[in-house]
């Protein structure tokens, strides 16, 4: 039998969850090491319609990248997933920023995505690895055929399957990319030092857009969700290989819908 302990264990050794950010909360947040994970739901977030499908699917796992308890709990309502998940006897992993910052991570999975070569460059590192001291950070850098920064917002969208897409124009031919997972525009000044002409990630503020303008960087919001649901399939693809534990990609995770 596959066990919860076994899948959190084999996740640790590519995507270790010491190397989470201060303010995350990625591991095992809901169960037990010794429950059983034969058939494991993943997700994007753990909401009340993934639990719910979880439990309807016979999954005693549920794996996604944002942790189920994100903020601290005040109850223990099953109208919150955590506890909800609980009362069905089903587990919680999540890997999130450990994931974001592995050293294959969901930015360098962007970049397979959109077809470029991966010049394995993190843009930017903010922590150290307690074990060994190694440098940990966010975002990868990518050479792409010479494109116009309108070309290249097409085919984010495009790629990343963007229900609406926003980004700003660099002025300048783009032949160097920064990819950063989810909410990643604070490697913008990074990526610039690094020579990229353009970053691509999601929920970018207002005012990074007008700072991307001033400093001559094509800056695109393709989208939290769709540039980190990527990382489902690869970490169902390592588990089955690994343990032949069924895994199944959520049909109610994304709740956020675009027209």
């Amino acid at each position: 039998m596959t066990t919860v302990g076994q899948i959190y264990d084999f996740i640790d050794g590519f995507a270790p969850f010491r190397n989470q950010d201060s303010f995350d909360n990625s591991g095992l947040c809901v169960g037990s090491r010794e429950q059983s994970a034969e058939k494991i739901l993943l997700a994007l977030d753990a909401t009340v319609s993934v639990v719910d499908e979880a439990k309807e699917r016979g999954c005693g796992l549920i794996l996604t990248h944002h942790p189920v308890i994100f903020h601290p709990l005040k109850a223990l309502d099953i109208s919150y997933p955590a506890a909800r998940a609980l009362s069905f006897g089903i587990a919680c992993i999540g890997c999130h920023t450990s994931l974001d910052s592995a050293p294959y991570g969901v930015s360098d999975m962007m970049v397979d995505v959109l077809g470029f070569e991966n010049l394995h460059i993190v843009p930017e590192f903010n922590r150290k690895d307690p074990l060994n001291g190694a440098p940990v950070g966010y975002g990868a850098m990518a050479k792409c055929p010479k494109m116009s920064p309108l070309d290249l917002a097409k085919l984010a969208k495009e790629k990343f399957g963007s229900a609406a897409l926003r980004w700003v124009d660099g002025g300048s031919e783009i032949e160097t990319v920064a990819c950063g997972s989810g909410a990643c525009s604070e490697i913008l000044a990074a990526a610039k030092e690094k020579d990229a002409q353009a970053l691509i990630t999601g929920d970018v503020k207002l005012d990074v857009f007008l700072e991307a303008e001033r400093i001559g960087m094509t800056l695109i919001d393709a989208g939290h969700y769709e540039t980190e649901v990527i990382a489902l399939p690869y970490l169902a693809r390592k588990i089955e290989k690994q343990f032949g534990a069924e895994c199944i990609i959520s049909r109610a995770d994304g709740i956020v819908k675009g027209i």
